[in-house]
């Protein structure tokens, strides 16, 4: 599995897509849990994808492990 890195997304697309589905800041801090226990490397693939900055990116894989 991989992020192809050719297609443009944003982090608030992403995040708008979310909310859309229904789902609350628990739910994406769930969702984060579950795609850094699983698929570590592609998570973190994916938040760069998404232009992350590199020091929000750590603090998201943090929080994710916590």
């Amino acid at each position: 599995m991989s992020i192809n890195k050719s297609e443009n997304f944003t982090k608030e697309q992403w995040t708008g897509i979310f909310r859309e589905a229904g789902f609350g800041d628990e739910d994406m801090h769930r969702w984060h849990i579950a795609f850094e226990k699983l698929h570590p490397v592609v998570h973190q693939q994916f938040l760069e994808h998404l232009h992350v900055p590199e020091n929000e990116i750590k603090q998201i894989r943090e929080w994710s492990k916590s």
